[in-house]
């Protein structure tokens, strides 16, 4: 495992120090040794590691895990959580930011190097998966008259459930299939259409504005339920 570029937050100095120690052995390089959530969200900026080492329970303001979600907001990068903290409350906190492993303290060496060997993998094969993966503009969509149909994806506002058909609503023009709205969605494939409601997928990019539980798509507006609300929230990007 050589030229990775690891970055370690750790708030405990004498930890961070024998962490660093062990990846040197073992030919990694430290980018850095940060005892802040503030200073690490700098340092990944900055020093563009290959893969974060984070405590959880960091002292200061942000902890690991609210360092995590601010770093991942505007980096694609592994992060490999280190905790003598395994309440199922933290652990579920944790998962939302979709870590590459989460090791409980103290580990062994061998469990780690083997962590940040399947993280690194995971990553590589990831990033090639995307390069591979055609991202057309448009698709073809059959009609009830049997005619195929070309389609933007950014044409499309929202698909609503009609029992077992569906309805493609467009900046212009509505198209009922002869199919459920779960067959639509999935031949859609697309991470910009998120199912906000049993009858509703929606085109985030559409989105105008929310109103409480309202989706507003220009003259356009859906329900969404609470659960998908959180999601959106995720997707997308907030200025409060």
């Amino acid at each position: 495992m050589e030229d990775i570029r690891v970055l370690i937050v750790e708030d405990n100095l004498l930890v961070a120090e024998g962490i660093a120690a062990l990846l040197r052995k073992h030919a990694l390089l430290v980018a850095g040794i940060c005892a802040s959530g503030e200073n690490a969200i700098d340092q990944v900026s900055t020093a563009k590691p290959d893969l974060v080492l984070m405590d959880v329970a960091l002292a200061g303001k942000l902890d690991g895990i609210a360092t995590a979600q601010r770093i991942l907001s505007q980096n694609s990068i592994p992060i490999i959580y280190l905790s003598d903290h395994i309440d199922q409350a933290t652990v579920d906190r944790a998962k939302e930011t979709l870590p590459a492993n989460y090791l409980s303290k103290p580990f062994q060496e061998p469990d780690l190097l083997r962590a940040i060997d399947i993280a690194i993998h995971n990553a590589n094969a990831n990033t090639i998966k995307k390069e591979k993966k055609l991202s057309p503009k448009h698709f073809f969509l059959r009609t009830n008259s049997q005619q195929f149909v070309k389609l933007a994806y950014d044409d499309i506002l929202y698909i609503e459930a009609d029992r077992a058909y569906s309805t493609v609503v467009t900046t212009h023009h509505k198209y009922k299939l002869a199919v459920s709205l779960n067959h639509v969605h999935d031949q859609i494939d697309h991470a910009d259409f998120l199912r906000v409601h049993r009858s509703y997928v929606v085109n985030v990019n559409r989105i105008t504005a929310l109103d409480g539980n309202v989706i507003k798509l220009n003259e356009h507006q859906v329900q969404m339920n609470p659960d998908a609300r959180a999601l959106l929230m995720k997707h997308m990007k907030f200025i409060q």
